[in-house]
């Protein structure tokens, strides 16, 4: 049988020894780069800012609804019955258009009864003054008694009384006939219709109008910020989709509060829009007062593992991630309720891949 000789075992056994340290070197050699690397510390380029107190107005924004500053109402000085209503909720009317019109036989019925009465005393006044002028001839030849010329004169005058009262019975049953036909005196809208043909016209309003001209946006406030406002302050107003806000003014404040939703009325004149008409939605931004807040830029703020925070840079240009407790929004700033304080450095927009402990730098403009 075949023998391995006993001097290739020996040189196989001392070349896997030889082999071996060699791997063992090589590995303790590799581990002081190993430790280099991980020791590497990133550093970023990034914008900063500070945290500071600035003055921020206080604005309240609150909903609200354009009104005309002038309304009217429809109605008939006349009593008598609604014969046609030419408009209907929504119609643009303009001045001097037929609006309503009212049943007018019995207006005319008093003007024939006045015309009548007006005739019958004239004809009694002419034979008052045809007695008075002979009783005076008559006394003159002494054929009657002066107490007889006397009751003359005050018959004739007393003609003249009931003449003159019937006359200007006449002229006000005349002038009611023109009430009988209901016109618009300016520009409006139809904002309510209460009556329809059929109904009896008299004191109760038929329609109301809304003027087309000055307007006004109609707010209410809580009775707890109302006090801020003031008369003649000037107010921001967006009606709908319009980007660009209309410069408002506080017209007028009604304090007394609604007994349910504890709100009071404010009344803010607008400039005059033709594309503003009554009912449009509006929103308005009133300055309630000014207040010195800590803030800091909006651009700061980031988030990691869902905390909202900032990266705030410490001395040795260390960015460290500090949560952070945030109030109002203001514009580009937010209100700091609790987090870093004034004076403190933060990083503007940071990136994605900044980690805590990382260094930053300036980054040049």
């Amino acid at each position: 049988m075949y023998r391995r000789a006993p001097y290739l075992s020996t040189a196989y056994g001392c070349m896997a020894v030889v082999l071996f340290l060699l791997i063992l070197s090589g590995c303790r050699d590799n581990q002081p780069d190993r430790a280099v690397s991980e020791k590497i510390i990133r550093s970023h380029e990034v914008q900063l800012a500070q945290v500071e107190t600035q003055i921020i107005p206080i604005v309240h924004s609150v909903p609200g609804t354009i009104v005309p500053v002038e309304r009217l109402q429809i109605a008939s000085r006349v009593t008598g019955y609604i014969e046609k209503i030419y408009v209907d909720e929504g119609d643009i009317v303009e001045p001097g258009d037929i609006l309503v019109e009212i049943d007018d036989a019995r207006v005319e019925a008093s003007i024939n009864s006045a015309k009548a009465e007006v005739a019958y005393l004239d004809a009694e006044l002419e034979e008052a003054n045809d007695d008075v002028q002979r009783f005076r001839n008559l006394i003159r030849s002494k054929s009657i008694s002066e107490d007889q010329l006397r009751k003359a004169i005050v018959r004739q005058a007393g003609a003249q009384a009931k003449l003159a009262k019937a006359r200007a019975e006449l002229k006000l049953n005349q002038q009611e006939r023109q009430y009988t036909h209901l016109s618009s005196p300016v520009k409006a809208q139809v904002r309510e219709r209460l009556q329809d043909p059929g109904d009896l016209a008299g004191v109760n309003p038929i329609l109301r109008l809304d003027v087309l001209g000055a307007m006004e946006l109609e707010v209410y406030l809580p009775s707890t910020r109302v006090g801020d406002v003031v008369i003649g302050q000037g107010v921001d107003v967006y009606i709908q989709s319009q980007s660009i806000p209309l410069a408002g003014r506080v017209k007028r404040i009604v304090r007394a509060a609604d007994n349910i939703t504890r709100r009071s009325k404010v009344r803010i004149f607008l400039p005059d829009d033709e594309n503003l008409a009554p009912g449009q939605f509006g929103q308005v931004e009133i300055m309630l007062r000014e207040e010195p807040l800590t803030v800091v830029p909006l651009d700061a703020l980031t988030e990691r593992a869902g905390i909202e925070g900032v990266f705030v840079v410490d001395d040795r240009k260390s960015a460290r991630f500090r949560s952070i407790r945030i109030g109002r929004k203001f514009e580009a700033y937010l209100e700091v309720l609790a987090g870093p304080e004034v004076g403190i450095q933060v990083v503007l927009s940071p990136p994605s891949i900044l980690h805590d402990g990382d260094k930053v730098e300036l980054a040049t403009p």
